[in-house]
């Protein structure tokens, strides 16, 4: 509530108006740290077992060193379409589950699980293309999907080029501790220049559904690859099915990559609050 006061005017008997502004005291401080905290550990336990999927499943078709930079700049691309917008991401979930579950009865051999995932993302791309939601995206999508991959990519690459250096491979608690922290820094205070950017160089020249086809068919692909990873323990074991050794190697893992989620995104969190950063939730 706003407060006015009068001081009387030493040059003259007009007086001047000043306006105080109350200002948030350290309680209020605090109780929105702790609940901006709050909200980033969720996205954590969304990112960390999508990063420890994707990690496992690069490392199994022979990427090496490359694998931190791409399944982070993949996962901060996928997280930041699921919290940034909900519509593509709740039908394209839908379709890539729906796909997953359906093809993982009726598809088996080796090359099942590429198969699956690109018949979710294909039926994805054409439900992009061809439905009209009762909203656009006017590109903000892409904005948020191309932040995401850039500050996934940042820390995925600052990782890489300090393990060789390290006497032991990172752990993935701090390994997802700090890319969920620098992600969600990143995201947030290069969102709004991205969706700028798009907006300046893009929308006249591609088609804001395009780019919803393209955003949806890559999150059904990883939904009904994430069915699969899922699955992996609870089906046959064949050694020769490299999806499957890479699902049980994620599963193994999970208690650790998710509380480091946790913790770098209750960390990243509480820092957006205390150094005032926007919350970007009117983009």
């Amino acid at each position: 509530m706003a407060i006015f006061s009068e001081h009387p005017n030493p040059g003259g008997p007009a007086a001047s108006v000043s306006l105080d502004l109350p200002r948030p005291n350290v309680a209020s401080r605090i109780r929105l740290a702790f609940i901006r905290g709050i909200i980033w550990s969720l996205h954590g336990m969304i990112y960390a077992p999508l990063f420890a999927g994707l990690s496992e499943l690069l490392k199994g078709l022979g990427f090496g060193g490359s694998t931190y930079v791409i399944a982070a700049a993949v996962t901060g691309a996928v997280t930041a379409v699921l919290y940034g917008a909900r519509e593509l991401s709740l039908i394209s979930s839908a379709i890539g589950a729906g796909v997953g579950v359906i093809l993982l009865i009726a598809l088996t051999g080796p090359s099942a699980f590429v198969y699956t995932a690109l018949s979710a993302a294909a039926i994805a791309a054409a439900v992009g293309l061809l439905v009209r939601f009762p909203t656009r995206c006017s590109m903000n999508v892409a904005s948020k999907a191309l932040a995401g991959l850039a500050a996934g990519a940042v820390g995925g690459t600052v990782l890489a080029i300090a393990e060789p250096f390290h006497a032991a491979p990172f752990s993935l608690f701090v390994v997802l501790a700090f890319l969920v922290s620098i992600n969600g820094v990143l995201y947030v205070a290069s969102v709004r220049q991205w969706v700028a950017w798009t907006h300046r160089f893009c929308q006249t020249s591609f088609p804001c559904n395009l780019a919803e086809a393209a955003i949806m068919a890559i999150l059904a692909g990883v939904a009904a690859g994430s069915v699969w990873m899922v699955s992996g323990p609870l089906t046959n074991i064949d050694p020769g099915l490299w999806w499957q050794a890479a699902s049980l190697g994620m599963h193994q893992q999970i208690p650790q990559a998710v509380l480091g989620g946790l913790f770098g995104g209750g960390i990243a969190g509480i820092l957006l609050q205390i150094f005032r950063f926007s919350w970007v939730d009117d983009l």
